[in-house]
């Protein structure tokens, strides 16, 4: 279970990284050296699904205050 959790955190830095820009070369070739790109993909789905919700809220909050 332990080495689980670590692999969902691993892909969960990884992607946030190639989000933000910031992953090196090096990291992009191990991390689909030894696994499926399934896992970065779906990962990274959520990732974007929950950052467009959260601005969706903020901008209902923001022009619900000026209406």
């Amino acid at each position: 279970m332990g080495a689980s959790i670590s692999a969902v955190w691993r892909i969960i830095k990884s992607v946030l990284a190639a989000l933000f820009g910031v992953q090196s070369q090096q990291q992009h070739h191990q991390d689909f050296k030894h696994s499926s790109p399934w896992p970065f993909i779906i990962i990274g789905g959520i990732i974007i699904g929950v950052l467009v919700i959260t601005l969706i809220a903020i901008t209902q909050q923001a022009t619900a205050i000026y209406v």
